[in-house]
């Protein structure tokens, strides 16, 4: 189930790895890649993690570009388990068209690797169905969608988790106007996922990639079009996983919300003493 890692990792860390594979806590597992889509698993507990300590007991997670369905299953299932560790609440909701990719506009898609209906064929029904009653799906275009969806979000239950995998600029760029919602109703820093930012080194489409095309041009030109969003690479996730040469760590990023009313001075929590500091992940503000 899960990849060789023999050639990558020593001997002893890949041993605590068995003991966390056989014994280990569902945190462990996410830290040591034990579980299935580790992207998911580790960016949807951060950002429950993230909302404990603005203490937040509710959640939003999005998955633009579902197809068959496979990944946002995943993250249903994720949720139980996130919830259960972290005591914070998860709303799962699923963007697509429903038949495949839509049109190319321009070599920004990326037209020699993708095609108009790549990836059709999803059966709405039995997905609706399976995903039930902890997501919903949202059927169309995404530059038509958003629009109507952003309204939704809330304070009660910010957006903290968003898994961006429609492989083209103008979708992901569509995709990421979510960024654009009120600033109490996203966390302080939105976990996000960009599926298209590297693709499989193994196939020969991941050497067309480059920052004028694809998701890192819509990262780009998102972080140019706006002064209080921004988006950056999770600068320190690489010092906190123990299998730090995963590839998939390159494609993990967070929308900064500087607007956000946690980031106003004012809104900060009570001075600590030198050795609080420490404690940091598990303390909460005082809202």
């Amino acid at each position: 189930m899960f990849p060789d890692l023999s050639s990558r990792y020593h001997a002893e860390l890949l041993a605590e790895r068995e003991r966390v594979a056989q014994s280990g806590s569902f945190r462990d597992k996410v830290r040591y890649d034990l579980v299935e889509r580790p992207t998911y698993a580790c960016g949807l507990l951060m950002a429950a993690d993230m909302a404990r300590y603005c203490g937040i007991s509710h959640i939003t997670a999005i998955e633009f570009g579902v197809a068959e369905g496979k990944g946002l299953l995943n993250l249903c299932q994720l949720a139980d388990a996130v919830t259960t560790e972290t005591g914070v609440g998860i709303s799962i909701v699923g963007f697509d068209t429903g038949a495949g990719l839509p049109h190319l506009a321009d070599h920004r898609d990326h037209p020699e690797i993708w095609s108009p209906g790549d990836f059709a064929g999803v059966d709405k029904a039995a997905l609706e169905h399976a995903i039930a009653p902890h997501g919903r799906m949202v059927w169309g275009e995404i530059a038509d969608t958003i629009p109507q969806e952003i309204p939704k979000l809330s304070a009660d239950a910010p957006l903290g988790f968003v898994s961006l995998d429609v492989d083209l600029y103008h979708s992901t760029f569509s995709a990421m106007k979510i960024f654009n919602a009120p600033a109490a109703t996203l966390l302080p820093v939105v976990i996000s996922y960009f599926d298209d930012t590297l693709g499989s080194p193994a196939r020969i489409g991941s050497l067309f990639r480059n920052r004028w095309c694809g998701q890192l041009a819509a990262i780009d030109d998102f972080n140019a079009q706006h002064q209080a969003r921004k988006v950056d690479s999770l600068r320190t996730l690489k010092a906190r996983r123990p299998l730090d040469r995963e590839l998939w760590l390159d494609q993990m990023y967070g929308l900064h919300v500087l607007d956000h009313p946690l980031r106003q001075v004012g809104a900060t929590r009570p001075a600590l003493k030198m050795h609080d500091h420490g404690a940091h992940d598990i303390m909460a503000w005082p809202l």
